[in-house]
């Protein structure tokens, strides 16, 4: 029996390690690996013959990433991603499940099955969304930072979800009241243990062991408070996490607990891979064709709609409509419930799992190139252009430009240029597509638009032809060979200073016509031998504090 079940978590680990690999080099979601390494050593070739010995690892790998989740939960974010975009992803959820559950029930799912199909609808993938955005350095853009709002209200309303399913059975007055009751209970034990906990961390923070034992065992202690009340473990779990999040050690906290989060939910992931069947293939393919159409048609338009219905600009609200367009890693988990719970059959969670594999992949795509597609869809948006007074018609531009700089984009590298520019006099106009950065630049007598840089329509309001140069900190570069080509096309001699991820995007900038590309990491590499190699470090210390100031300043603009 011991050597059956450490053969079975030897092969398990192995075929995810390799599978792993091979979707990383498809550019695919690792957990989709996970997926089908489960899949191959069970259902396929049958290496692994009994799912339920990984199986039993399913409930401490979710209680574990419901804790990260919480840990990493930040208060102070949540107020900085404004209320707005928690009431959209409120919206969208809500709007999204409620369609989808009709549609499902009207194309042949059961009721229950219609509720599951309706939630597994509704949520996106907070891990694959952060990921494409963070390689795409767009984290803090305007859209980058309603999409995490919206992530935010998903995974909330995910995790009450799967709280109130397991009462689905008895889901009586009476019953919903004593799980209030006994929420309210954890609560209370939560904001108890909160207030009681600051003073038991300046002594374990001496020990990183004891640290993280009391994270883990903190962790526990809920998760069995949570399982004693009617609750499952990860509830408990994740208000834990909770707890520690709101406490200055809770990125500390978060390190030490991921990797044992990150196997046993690569065990999870194999598991459920084991479980996938397919006895009834034609119904299947049926139902998994209507999944996908409301996971990447139905919600995104639901997004892009209730996005316009607070006043944001046809790009920030198509860009975050096609960063949704995916169904989340707890639709697996959530679908994984309901079959624990005999809600489902198993042949749903296979619908789930390719619903999963194959909107993962389309959103790959779909992110990388949402700049192409929303230059190709913008004419047909005009016609939601008057809902969009949150961003559009915000500027300041005086009527007769001559002699002045244009730059494009506002954060990090572009508030450098801009206070560089200023200090030399220079007239400047600043087009960026978040209106708060806009208005605060207007307040301090900067000229600025609020537009998306590949909007045409501003070019004769930012005057190429009389401007001196112009600069764009964007690192994209469909938008930059886009702006090139209009400014070389207005007849200007000004100076183009474009910015490019990679060298191969640089060249095709600087083949447009673009006068100087920027390359923040040759940069950064000319930098350290032109101004720090071979120099005293008595002599550094006054650069490093000039350094230590620039980077306090741009922290403050960046908060306020």
């Amino acid at each position: 029996m011991v050597y059956s079940f450490f053969y079975d978590v030897g092969v398990a680990v192995a075929a995810a390690t390799v599978l792993a690999v091979v979707f990383s080099l498809l550019k695919q979601p690792p957990i989709l690996g996970y997926i089908a390494a489960g899949l191959l050593i069970g259902p396929v070739f049958g290496i692994v013959k009994d799912a339920a010995v990984l199986g039993s690892f399913s409930e401490l790998g979710i209680a574990l990433l419901l804790f990260i989740i919480g840990v990493e939960l930040d208060l102070k974010r949540v107020r900085q991603l404004g209320l707005s975009s928690m009431v959209i992803g409120l919206l969208q959820v809500g709007i999204t499940g409620v369609i989808s559950y009709f549609v499902a029930v009207s194309t042949g799912f059961s009721a229950i099955e219609a509720v599951y199909i309706s939630l597994v609808a509704s949520f996106s993938s907070t891990m694959v969304v952060v990921k494409l955005l963070s390689d795409k350095n767009e984290l803090d853009s305007l859209h980058g930072g309603l999409v995490l709002g919206i992530l935010l209200a998903q995974d909330l309303v995910a995790v009450l979800a799967i709280t109130l399913l397991g009462t689905v059975s008895n889901f009586t007055p009476v019953a919903v009241a004593a799980v209030v009751g006994k929420g309210a209970a954890l609560v209370l034990a939560a904001v108890v243990s909160g207030f009681l906990l600051n003073r038991a961390l300046r002594y374990l923070v001496s020990s990183k062991e004891l640290l993280f034992i009391f994270s883990i065992a903190l962790c526990m202690a809920f998760a069995g408070l949570a399982s004693f009340l009617g609750y499952s473990l990860a509830i408990g779990a994740f208000i834990a996490g909770i707890i520690l999040g709101n406490t200055q050690y809770n990125f500390e906290i978060a390190g030490k607990v991921k990797p044992l989060r990150d196997f046993f939910l690569t065990l999870f992931f194999v598991s459920l891979g084991m479980q996938l069947t397919f006895s009834n293939y034609n119904g299947l393919i049926w139902k998994v064709v209507v999944a996908v159409l409301l996971v990447i048609v139905l919600k995104p338009a639901i997004t892009f709609l209730v996005t316009k219905l607070f006043r944001f600009g046809n790009r920030t609200a198509l860009l975050s409509s096609i960063q949704l367009a995916q169904s989340s890693e707890f639709s697996i988990i959530l679908v994984a419930s309901g079959v624990a719970l005999n809600h489902i059959g198993k042949e749903f969670f296979s619908l789930t799992a390719i619903l999963t594999m194959l909107t993962f992949s389309v959103t790959a795509y779909a992110i990388n190139f949402d700049n192409s597609i929303y230059l190709r869809l913008r004419p047909l948006m005009k016609v939601f252009e008057r809902l969009s007074a949150k961003e559009e018609g915000l500027k300041s531009v005086p009527g007769k430009l001559s002699g002045h700089v244009v730059v494009f984009g506002i954060y990090r590298m572009g508030n450098k240029v801009i206070r560089l520019l200023q200090r030399k006099k220079e007239k400047i106009v600043v087009v960026d597509y978040n209106p708060e950065k806009i208005r605060k630049l207007l307040g301090q007598g900067i000229s600025g638009v609020c537009a998306d840089m590949g909007n045409w329509e501003i070019d004769e309001l930012l005057n190429f032809r009389g401007a001196k140069a112009v600069v764009s900190t964007v690192r994209d570069k469909d938008n930059s060979l886009g702006l090139i080509g209009r400014v070389r096309a207005s007849g200007s001699k000004a100076v183009v200073v474009a910015s490019a991820l990679s060298e191969e995007d640089a060249l095709e900038l600087y083949k447009k016509g673009a006068d100087y590309v920027v390359l923040p990491e040759q940069l950064g590499g000319e930098h350290i031998i032109t101004n720090i190699i071979g120099k005293r470090r008595e002599a550094l210390k006054k650069l490093s504090s000039s350094h230590v100031g620039s980077i306090r300043s741009d922290m403050l603009e960046d908060r306020s």
